[in-house]
């Protein structure tokens, strides 16, 4: 599966006039094409040219590190993604282990303390007085917030820095790839993620990007191994839309050092995900 000289000159005529004209358009593995020589500054500005000219070119961008492009796959292979992609649970392979043993009231104190201030320790009241898991104690902190504004915006600092782009990891060299698709949750067929990396990896991951996709308008901007970068066109509501998004997140971003109230907060309010899983 090549991409034809006629396909690299039609990609090069839609980039004209953006970001990416005058850019490097050659041929990638798989039926890729690779636009080179792009601004890692500059990132989201060349995806967003590149995604816009998708109607034109019947390709998807995403970036990833310089030569990680590795698997060729077989049209046999892309049909066989798309069908699970449609008809898998991905939360049945990606699950979060969480400790679920009743806590001791000072770890308690210490965990609102921590993010409320010590003064706030009698709205714990209820926590401290019945065996509370880490678990229970996260998502009561959640319900609290959203119930009282005055300490919703007292514990902004703890998830306003989640919103946006801000926790995208800078790349010092990249290259925008252009997929043979125009269904970006199929990329895992061309591009890895180290926490896809078991049996059925790929699969469930194609899956969770899928529901993504048709949910929140998720688009996986960048792949770099160990890190993804999406944007999203939709958010879900405060409450059990943002909390449910936050646990999926959190299982497929293994590495992410966040609580699950912090992440279901900022998500409410974000238009893009980071998400890091490494070894």
């Amino acid at each position: 599966m090549t991409a034809p000289e006629w396909d690299l000159r039609t990609i090069a005529a839609a980039l004209h006039g953006t970001v990416l004209e005058d850019h490097p358009v050659e041929e990638g593995i798989g039926g890729t094409v690779i636009v080179d020589e792009v601004d890692p500054s500059r990132l989201l500005e060349a995806w967003r040219a590149a995604r816009a000219v998708t109607p034109t070119t019947g390709r998807c961008p995403v970036f990833t590190l310089p030569g990680d492009l590795h698997h060729e796959p077989t049209p046999a292979e892309i049909d066989d993604l798309a069908r699970a992609a449609r008809a898998i649970d991905p939360w049945a392979a990606f699950r979060r282990h969480r400790d679920d043993r009743p806590m001791e009231p000072w770890r308690i104190e210490s965990y609102v303390s921590a993010f409320l201030g010590a003064e706030r320790l009698p709205l714990a009241a209820g926590p401290l007085a019945a065996p509370t898991s880490e678990p229970e104690l996260d998502r009561w902190l959640y319900d609290t917030l959203l119930a009282d504004p005055v300490l919703a915006d007292l514990a902004r600092g703890w998830y306003e820095p989640l919103v946006g782009t801000r926790t995208w990891h800078p790349m010092r060299e990249v290259q925008l790839v252009l997929l043979p698709t125009t269904s970006p949750w199929l990329a895992p067929a061309w591009v890895g993620y180290f926490g896809a990396i078991f049996p059925g990896g790929p699969e469930a991951w194609a899956a969770a990007m899928r529901q993504w996709h048709r949910h929140w308008g998720a688009e996986l901007v960048a792949a770099f191994s160990t890190t993804l970068q999406f944007v999203v066109s939709r958010q879900p509501q405060p409450g059990p839309p943002a909390w449910e998004l936050a646990g999926q997140l959190l299982a497929v971003g293994g590495s992410l050092q966040h609580e699950q109230w912090q992440l279901a907060m900022a998500v409410a309010r974000s238009d893009a995900w980071f998400l890091h899983d490494r070894p």
